[in-house]
Formats: structure tokens, sequence, C-alpha cells
């Protein structure tokens, strides 16, 4: 069974991994109809996520309902080698903080590149609530391990379906 990181631990291959990685997939959801959004990210201070776009039905959605998750993961193998990172959080847009495209563009390395159609970029900004750690690739072991600002725990599992909580 994988042991529990110390926090600053589980941060620092939290933050490994989203420097690695710059696709993901943003999920959102109103009136009870969720959706999913291929979406480019970029990792700010504390882990928090900024991402830049043209717009689209996710800035509604997100205007309803702040809670989202944005999984990044590896090539899927098989469902028992696989790692990658569900960060659920609070979401703000471009639409409702117009400071935050100029904030955002501090943390998009390629921010140059966007070039004349800056004026029709927008961004959003997760704020962390929980991140899910899961790195399963080498041994096969599914513990998933959960930071929560300072708390960390795991959960196990099982290729049943049953989840083990410790």
């Amino acid at each position: 069974m994988t042991r529990l990181m110390k926090p600053d631990d589980l941060r620092r291959h939290i933050k490994n991994f989203l420097s690695s990685h710059r696709f993901g997939s943003l999920g959102t959801c109103m009136n009870n109809i969720p959706r999913s959004s291929p979406v480019q990210y970029f990792l700010g201070q504390d882990l928090e996520i900024y991402i830049l776009s043209a717009g689209g039905t996710k800035f509604q959605y997100i205007s309803h309902n702040p809670n989202v998750c944005l999984l990044v993961n590896t090539d899927y193998i098989n469902y028992t080698r696989i790692e990658g990172v569900q960060i659920f959080g609070k979401a703000v847009t471009s639409e409702q903080d117009e400071d935050l495209l100029r904030e955002a563009l501090e943390f998009c390395p390629d921010w140059h590149s966007i070039g004349e159609i800056k004026e029709n970029i927008k961004a959003i900004k997760i704020i962390p609530e929980e991140i899910i750690y899961l790195n399963s690739r080498e041994t096969g072991d599914r513990t998933k391990q959960i930071l929560r600002g300072e708390d960390i725990s795991k959960r196990k599992t099982r290729l049943t379906g049953e989840l083990v909580f410790q």
C-alpha cells in the first residue's frame, strides 16, 4: 500500500506533474447537465490554474455554477496504469473579474504569440479546494492521495470499484 506523503511532498508531486503537462479536461455543470471541455491550462501560484479560451458554453456554466473539476492525466494505458490529477475547486472568469485576463497572462509562457486576438481571449481561474493525485503507472497501486489545504488523506480504489477510506 502506498505511504501517505507529507503535504509538501504531495504538493511537489502535483506541481511537477501539472508543470509537465499542458492539456486537460474541464468539467462544469449547469441545471444538472454536466459537460467536459478540452482546455490548455497554465499553473499559477499555490496550485491555482489559469485557462485561456475564446469563449464557449463553459463560461455560461461557470457563471451559473462555479464548482468545476479539471482532469489532467497521462495516456490511458489501462485502468490500472495511469497517472493523473483531479482538481476540484471554484472557478471565476474574466467576464466576472475584468482584471483576471491580465493576471492569467502573467502565467502564460507564450502570451506574446496571442498578439492581435488578445481582445477576444477570455480567462478562467480555478482556485483548488481538493486535489486528488493518483500514480499507478509503475506498480498498479490505485491509492489516491487527497490534498485539502494542508490536510492529506488517501483512498484506495479496489478493482471491484469499492472505495476504502483511510
